[in-house]
Order: structure tokens, then sequence, then C-alpha cells
């Protein structure tokens, strides 16, 4: 496979102080892209059958204002309506069909994939303490177009291939055309994603006595709620109650630290919901990452300005890779990795 794409960007900005505290932020960025894509229909991952190109071209305008008020030295607030472009990558948008008939299964690109465009409303407020802190917190709304998802069938059959694909061969007939499984990535219509988010990180230097000075702490934590629309099922219908795929509801990071001139110990979190993944042709074919939780430990000891004794333990938890069809009854995958233990030493000459 090949590809070739040109991206020209314009950006102008206009900055403004309406008071001592209050300041706007004017933009506007324009981006032409330009591609060209070249893939393979490939059967049994060796025989070439066709050569496939495509070329796609369009224009992008991404305004944006951006409100800073200082209310007070330490305390902030940001409101922000902006716009974004996020591209298909060059493996969902390569023109590339590959099929398997032993295994009865065809994975395809999709070289009509349109750009994501995501129109963003943040507001959010950030308070700073003397002495090394923050606390910061906001809400969040955005509303994406065409969002690309990853599609999947488990009874794809000749007449739904010869739709999708009418000029190319088709390897379904007479071969068991009645359970292929089909994997493509696609836009959906629109999703709209609300969300909160809050982040603190302190030193804990106003604790009585040396030793529980040296303790701080960091963490944040975000919920967010989507409503995917524009996703059909085999028979053409809207799918209903569907979220935005890779995205996990409830994320948290935390850790603890303690440090001095010559020891640094910190344990880290961090947490992801089970989330949906692939969006299948039913809601029975869906799949999902199942929730992890993992915990890390480091601590590193100064023997000299030059010399460092280092130890790392990452996954103590053993937390495993889940993967699930439908509900969590119905297991595709499970990996386990087992904790990690390194020792070493750090020579800076």
């Amino acid at each position: 496979m090949q590809a070739r794409e040109l991206i020209f960007a314009n950006y102008v900005r206009w900055d403004q102080n309406i008071t001592d505290r209050t300041a706007v932020f004017l933009g506007a960025r324009l981006e032409w892209t330009k591609l060209q894509y070249t893939g393979n229909y490939v059967q049994d991952e060796q025989d070439l059958l066709e050569t496939i190109t495509n070329r796609n071209r369009y224009v992008t305008v991404l305004p944006s204002i951006t409100i800073k008020h200082q209310v007070t030295d330490d305390f902030i607030l940001r409101a922000a309506v902006t716009t974004s472009l996020a591209r298909p990558n060059y493996y969902a948008l390569a023109p590339f069909v590959n099929s398997l008939p032993e295994d009865r299964n065809i994975e395809a690109g999709n070289p009509n994939l349109k750009a994501t465009y995501s129109s963003n409303y943040d507001l959010m407020a950030e308070n700073y303490f003397k002495n090394i802190g923050l606390v910061s917190g906001g809400i969040f709304y955005k509303r994406l177009r065409n969002f690309v998802y990853q599609y999947r069938d488990l009874s794809y059959t000749e007449d739904k291939f010869a739709i999708d694909f009418p000029d190319l061969p088709n390897p379904i007939s007479g071969n068991n055309a009645d359970r292929w499984t089909f994997r493509q990535a696609r836009n959906g219509r629109a999703v709209d994603l609300y969300g909160t988010e809050i982040a603190i990180q302190r030193q804990l230097d106003f604790l009585p006595g040396k030793f529980f000075k040296g303790f701080a702490v960091y963490t944040n934590y975000t919920y967010i709620k989507s409503i995917a629309r524009g996703i059909t099922i085999v028979d053409g219908e809207d799918r209903t109650g569907l979220s935005l795929p890779k995205t996990a509801p409830h994320m948290f990071n935390g850790s603890v630290s303690w440090e001095n001139q010559r020891f640094l110990a910190r344990v880290s979190s961090n947490f992801a919901a089970a989330y949906l993944d692939g969006i299948g042709g039913t809601y029975f074919e869906d799949v999902y990452y199942d929730k992890q939780f993992f915990l890390d430990a480091n601590a590193a000891l100064k023997i000299s300005p030059q010399l460092r004794i280092f130890a790392e333990a990452t996954n103590l938890t053993n937390q495993p890779l889940r993967y699930y069809q439908g509900s969590r009854e119905r297991m595709m995958q499970l990996e386990y990795y087992r904790a990690r233990y390194t020792l070493g030493i750090k020579l800076d000459l």
C-alpha cells in the first residue's frame, strides 16, 4: 500500500486585553488537504487480484475564541469555543480488501471516510497555591460530526459484498456464503459528548514535621457521557443507546509520592471503566474492553551527584486485558501479563 498526503495550513490570531484581568483570544485556522491512497485486493494474504487507487481533497476552516478572566492572582476562569479536525488514520483510509476464504474473513479499508469535525465548548476554573500546587475543574460539551468507528458484521454475505464492492471479484460466491466476518472503519453521523474533569496537585508541606512535609499527591478524574447517532444495523435502521467507541465513561489517575534531597518513592494508579470498542451489525456483535486498574511503584536513591540506584514495579495488580462481545459473560480474549520488576543503576558522566 502507498499513501501521499499534502496538508497546507494558515493561521491567524488576535489577542486583546479587555480589562486588566480579562483577555480575549480570537483565531482561525484554514487547512487544505489533498490525499492519494493506493491499496490492493489480496486473497489468502498472498494472491494480488487488483490494485485500487483513490483520491480526495477538501478545505476546512477552524475558528476559535477563548476568554480568560483572572478573578484573583491565584484564581483563573477560562471559557472557550473551539473547533478541531481529526483525520482517519492511514490504515483505515487505504483502499485495500483482504479476504481469507479458509477463515471466512474479510477486512477492508474505506477510502470514502470523512475527517471528524468537532465543535468544542469548555468552561474551566484553576486555583494555584502559593507553594507547589494546583486545583482545577471544568465542564465540557463536544459535538463530533462524521466520527469514525470500527464496524463488524458476523453474518456477511455474497449480496452484501456485491453492494459494498461492485467492481471487485466476489470471494464469497459458493464458499460458505452465509457466515463470513467483515470488518471496516466507517463514519457515524454525529455524537454528543458531555463531561467533567477535576485535577489536584499538591505538595503537602503544610503538614507538621519534616517527614510529612515530603509527601505530595496528584489525582485527576474525568467523567464522559456520549450519545452516538447515525449508525445503522443490518436491516438499515438507526441504532440507539450507543456511546462513542473507544471512550471510557470513567477515568482516574492518582499518585502519592515522598521525596527529600536523596530519596524519591512514588505509588501510582490508573483506572478506566469498560468501554465500547467496535460496533457490530447487531447489538449482539458489539465488542468491549473490560474495566482495568493498574498499580505501579518506583523509587530512586541518590548515592552521589552522578550515581543513582532505581527500582520499578509495574502492574502489581496483574491486570488482565479482557475483551468481550455483547456482555461480560461472552469473553473473546483474555491475556495476563503479570507484574514486572526492574532494578538498575544510573550513572551520569
